[in-house]
C-alpha cells in the first residue's frame, strides 16, 4: 500500500495524471461547443412580413434575421408606394434556417407600359385571354341592344374609347363594351344628318340604336376634318322602324356643310 501511494507521489506521474485530465476535460468542452454549433445551425427562423416595407427597411429586418433578401420581380399596382415589397417568398410566418432567400416582388418605381391589344369585334372570351396575356385587366363590363351579341364593340379606359397600340400602362383595368342582342322594341329611326359623328353617336345612343358602317367622302383629308364633318346621309332613312341595338350606316363629309351654306345663301 505504501509503495501504490509512494508511486502516485511521483512528480511524473501526477504530471501525466494532470495532462491526461486536462485533456479529457478539453475534449468535452469542445464537444459541448460543436454540438451548440450543429444545433444553432439547424434553428428555425420566423420569416418576418416585408409586404410593404421598402428596400431599406427590408435589408435592416432581414439582417437582424440573418436573413438574405433577393428581388425577382417588379409590377407596377397603382395605389400602391413605387419601391415598396408586393409579395415575398417565402410567405411571413413560415420557418426557415438562417441565411434563407427570400425572394421579393417590388412595385415598380416608373409603371410600365405596354401598346394596347385590339378586343374589338371577338368574343367576350377571346377578349379576357388576350387582355389577360397582354398584362392587362378586364375592368366593368357593359351590355348594351346590338346583333353582335356576346361580342366586344368598344374597349375603353376611363370611360374613353382607346385605340390598339396605344401605349397604356400595365395592369391597367380595359372596360369592354359588348352587344346585348337585338331587343323587342320597336323605335322609330331619329334624323342624324347635319350632325358631327360624336352627336350623332350620341342622339343614337340614348335611343338604343348604334353607329353601323362609317364612310368619308374624298373631302376628309385630316383628323380635323374627320372631327368637323357632318353626316349627309344615313341608312335606313329617318322615321324607318327599327329594333334596338340594330345599327345605322353613316356618310360623313366637310365639302357637304359648304354646299349646303351655299344653297341657304342663294336662297336668301
Amino acid at each position: 500500500m505504501k509503495e501504490i501511494i509512494n508511486f502516485f507521489k511521483h512528480k511524473t506521474v501526477l504530471l501525466n495524471l494532470v495532462a491526461a485530465f486536462g485533456g479529457l476535460f478539453l475534449i468535452f468542452i469542445l464537444t459541448f461547443l460543436s454540438l451548440r454549433v450543429y444545433t444553432r445551425h439547424g434553428e428555425a427562423l420566423t420569416v418576418p412580413e416585408f409586404a410593404g416595407l421598402s428596400i431599406n427597411e427590408v435589408t435592416r429586418q432581414a439582417d437582424q434575421k440573418q436573413l438574405h433578401c433577393v428581388i425577382i420581380d417588379s409590377t407596377y399596382v397603382k395605389g400602391q408606394m413605387p419601391g415598396t415589397v408586393l409579395s415575398q417568398n417565402p410567405s411571413a410566418g413560415t420557418k426557415v434556417k438562417i441565411n434563407r432567400s427570400i425572394f421579393l416582388t417590388i412595385n415598380a418605381i416608373n409603371p410600365q407600359k405596354i401598346s394596347m391589344p385590339n378586343v374589338v369585334g371577338v368574343s367576350v372570351r377571346q377578349a379576357e385571354a388576350i387582355l389577360q396575356s397582354s398584362g392587362l385587366k378586364i375592368g366593368l363590363r357593359k351590355y348594351i341592344p346590338d346583333v353582335a351579341k356576346d361580342y366586344v364593340l368598344h374597349q375603353q379606359v376611363h370611360g374613353k374609347d382607346i385605340f390598339p397600340g396605344t401605349k397604356i400602362i400595365k395592369g391597367s383595368d380595359v372596360e369592354l363594351i359588348m352587344g346585348l342582342g337585338l331587343g323587342e322594341e320597336n323605335i322609330s329611326t331619329p334624323d342624324i344628318k347635319k350632325l358631327t359623328k360624336f352627336e350623332a353617336q350620341d342622339i343614337l345612343s340614348n335611343n338604343y340604336l348604334n353607329i353601323g358602317a362609317l364612310t368619308y367622302d374624298n373631302s376628309v383629308e385630316t383628323l380635323q376634318d374627320s372631327l368637323k364633318a357632318v353626316v349627309w346621309k344615313q341608312v335606313p332613312e329617318y322615321g324607318t322602324s327599327l329594333k334596338t341595338g340594330s345599327s345605322i350606316d353613316i356618310w360623313l363629309s366637310v365639302s357637304k356643310i359648304t354646299d349646303t351654306q351655299d344653297s341657304l345663301n342663294k336662297n336668301e
